[in-house]
């Protein structure tokens, strides 16, 4: 029994103990910080670029500046003692804005603040918004913005229901320095599209919309494969090996393939269409094989040529105009073997191949693969379908 109270005694102590642990800094302050000097403030895109003099305390850890957008969100930047210089961004406006500085010690002890006055130039949001131009485009709108600093922007996209309401049909990430989005499976019919953009500190626009308030989609269809052929010019590849076939390539079964013979790359095949069209997009399906897309033989890099007239018999690329270059991307950019739910989701949707508004009509179109995601040199795509009006 002796046993037993000893052993509650000693749980009390440890438990009064464990209450009674005091939170104190790992490291004992040798003093307040001295605040920063020689301060010097460059105006950015969104913000300042501000310089400063550290003082010479031998416990200091860094400098932070503490800022209000116009969002009324605050902002803490921080930079280390190796540095000297810290980046005030977020702002989406051009007017003065304060900024207090500190200097911090490894008690986490803060100095007085200095307090600056910045003034942003344009931000980069601003900027895209500016730029964004929405246009019509087959089966509904065409959005192209232009992102000359490269800003990590979200888009999300609209477009009005049957009810007349604006619903959001895509969100986006981008920072390429122009861009292009088209929203499709619309009818030739008056429509209101828009587009709201944000920027990382979740300052974002207004809803912007096409110049005349709605845009008129263009009319556009699978094309009708019942009426194609895959030709076999000269200097094509054959795609009939390994259970594949030509005629796999347009059946519309994503189970059958094209497959092209050891050492065939680069390898063309040419589809006649069966009827002149203007052509908006080409979408090309990988082949679903050992439950992986991206690998294998499957296309990477390729090249899209089009024409009007009936081609030569031996395949001559001087009659041949190239569209495009293009290449299948891989959302999650991850290695080989290894996929996101995304990367499924895409791969099975097809990937797009985006003609120009201004591409003439054209009957023939001959696909060159260059490259496949696995190295090989065969590739087996699975199926293409091409979209766009007939125009004869």
């Amino acid at each position: 029994m002796k046993k037993y109270i000893e052993l509650i005694l000693v749980l009390l102590i440890v438990f009064v103990s464990c209450d009674e642990k005091q939170h104190v800094p790992i490291t004992a302050s040798l003093g307040k910080p001295q605040p920063v000097t020689d301060i010097n403030i460059e105006s950015v895109a969104g913000g300042a670029i501000v310089s400063y003099k550290i003082p010479n305390m031998e416990d200091i850890l860094g400098v932070k500046g503490i800022y209000t957008l116009s969002t009324g969100v605050t902002y803490e930047a921080s930079s280390s003692y190796y540095d000297n210089k810290l980046e005030i961004l977020g702002f989406n406006d051009t007017i003065t804005h304060e900024v207090e500085l500190y200097t911090y010690n490894r008690a986490q002890e803060l100095s007085d603040p200095v307090k600056i006055s910045i003034k942003p130039l344009e931000s980069a949001l601003s900027k895209v918004v500016k730029s964004v131009n929405i246009i019509s485009d087959f089966g509904g709108a065409q959005f192209n913005w232009v992102n000359e600093l490269r800003a990590p922007l979200t888009l999300e996209f609209l477009a009005q229901d049957s009810l007349g309401k604006l619903q959001t049909m895509r969100i986006i990430t981008s920072e390429a320095d122009s861009a292009r989005q088209s929203i499709r499976g619309f009818e030739p019919e008056p429509r209101v599209f828009g587009v709201i953009i944000r920027d990382f500190w979740d300052n974002k626009s207004d809803t912007i919309f096409p110049e005349g308030g709605s845009i008129l989609p263009m009319y556009e269809e699978k094309l009708d494969k019942s009426i194609m052929n895959v030709m076999k010019l000269g200097n094509d590849q054959n795609y009939t090996n390994w259970e594949g076939m030509d005629s796999y390539i347009i059946d519309d079964n994503f189970e059958t393939f094209g497959h092209s013979p050891n050492s065939s790359l680069p390898a063309p095949f040419t589809i006649d269409l069966g009827a002149v069209a203007k052509i908006s997009r080409v979408v090309l399906f990988q082949r679903y094989f050992s439950d992986q897309y991206y690998n294998w033989g499957n296309p990477k890099k390729i090249s899209i040529y089009g024409k009007v007239t009936k081609p030569s018999q031996n395949g001559d690329w001087s009659e041949w105009t190239k569209i495009m270059d293009g290449e299948i991307i891989k959302p999650s950019n991850l290695p080989i073997g290894t996929m996101t739910d995304e990367d499924m989701a895409t791969a099975e949707s097809g990937h797009e191949f985006i003609f120009e508004l201004t591409q003439e009509p054209l009957r023939y179109i001959r696909i060159v693969i260059h490259s496949t995601w696995g190295g090989t040199t065969f590739t087996h795509p699975a199926e293409v379908d091409v979209y766009g009006e007939v125009v004869q």
